[in-house]
């Protein structure tokens, strides 16, 4: 099975760390672990990414290119992947047609579903209708899915769940974009309802500064992190209050830790969440009901916190673990790659 389809290059066009970036690193790695050679590919080199020095440090090759579509064309001509999967817009409105025109095997994965304003929206609207460009499209979430103008699979993300240690912080917090779909304020209003609790943000974006600005005195802004692995352990709650969503990493690499989750019913997220049993899945906008959450998880006692964590990693172990979702994806790989 993997034979099929043993030169794989992930294609994506980034400058930072999200969303798409972690998912990235997971399939590389999850990749590269089943004996397939994997390549990452920026399509324009937006200096030292923290990407492509956590994936060279795990040995995973990474090709810088300028962000021309002549280059990616020299490149798959070059090196002839046996599959390319491309994540967000740009690398699929650029990959998709080379790789048809050249009879390379093409999947694209669809990370995000809200709407999107200005220039960005006309890339988005041509990312979505030259997807049937594809052998195999991917969604991360159904209302991603519902998006989409052509034939499409729903897919879970993954994290690799080896060697991962369960937390036994108490931090409550949020950790991601600071951007109004990620709807950080709403931090600073459970800080209010809460003036004896601590609240921790982990992000940096465009609110940042308006955020610090209105933040009460239990909040601390501990801006963007390179990497979350020496803050995990510290963390307790992960509260997302976020408007829309796909399926977020972030819950995922909270949970394979044992850090239940918060969040409102948006996205994928009513496939992760099972409420009261691995986190708490609320109504959208119903801030009364987060500061429940908060109030349960602060009041509960141990043995309600090991159930909370417990169920949190058997969920990511059984369904969204790189070795539940690897093996499924490879088998795709090995269908449309014929």
């Amino acid at each position: 099975m993997a034979k099929q389809a043993k030169k794989i290059w992930i294609v994506l066009d980034s400058s930072g760390f999200g969303g798409i970036e972690s998912h990235v690193e997971q399939l590389a790695l999850g990749l590269s672990s089943l004996s397939n050679h994997v390549t990452v590919v920026f399509i324009q080199n937006h200096a030292q990414h923290p990407l492509e020095k956590r994936l060279q440090s795990h040995g995973i090759t990474c090709v810088l290119l300028d962000g021309r579509i002549v280059s990616l064309w020299q490149a798959i001509k070059t090196h002839k992947p046996d599959i390319i999967h491309t994540h967000g817009y740009k690398a699929g409105i650029l990959a998709r047609p080379i790789a048809r025109m050249m009879g390379v095997s093409c999947a694209s994965t669809f990370h995000s579903g809200e709407k999107k304003q200005g220039r960005l929206h006309w890339y988005d609207w041509l990312d979505r209708n030259t997807a049937f460009l594809a052998n195999h499209v991917y969604a991360v979430s159904t209302p991603i899915l519902d998006t989409l103008p052509c034939p499409a699979t729903l897919t879970n993300n993954f994290v690799d769940t080896q060697q991962l240690k369960p937390s036994k912080g108490e931090k409550i917090a949020f950790v991601g974009r600071l951007s109004q779909e990620k709807a950080p304020e709403r931090m600073l209003n459970l800080a209010t309802r809460y003036p004896s609790l601590h609240f921790d943000i982990f992000g940096d974006g465009p609110l940042r500064t308006q955020l610090e600005a209105e933040a009460t005195e239990n909040v601390t802004f501990h801006g963007a992190q390179e990497s979350m692995t020496s803050i995990w352990p510290q963390v307790g709650l992960l509260v997302i209050p976020s408007k829309a969503e796909g399926l977020p990493m972030v819950a995922l690499e909270a949970m394979a830790r044992g850090i239940p989750v918060a969040a409102f019913d948006v996205g994928g997220l009513n496939r992760l969440i099972e409420h009261g049993k691995n986190g708490w899945l609320l109504e959208p906008n119903d801030m009364d009901g987060m500061a429940e959450v908060v109030h349960t998880w602060c009041s509960g006692n141990e043995h309600d916190k090991k159930h909370w964590r417990d169920n949190a990693i058997d969920t990511i172990e059984t369904r969204y673990s790189a070795k539940a979702v690897v093996p499924l994806l490879l088998q795709d790989y090995a269908i449309f790659a014929k």
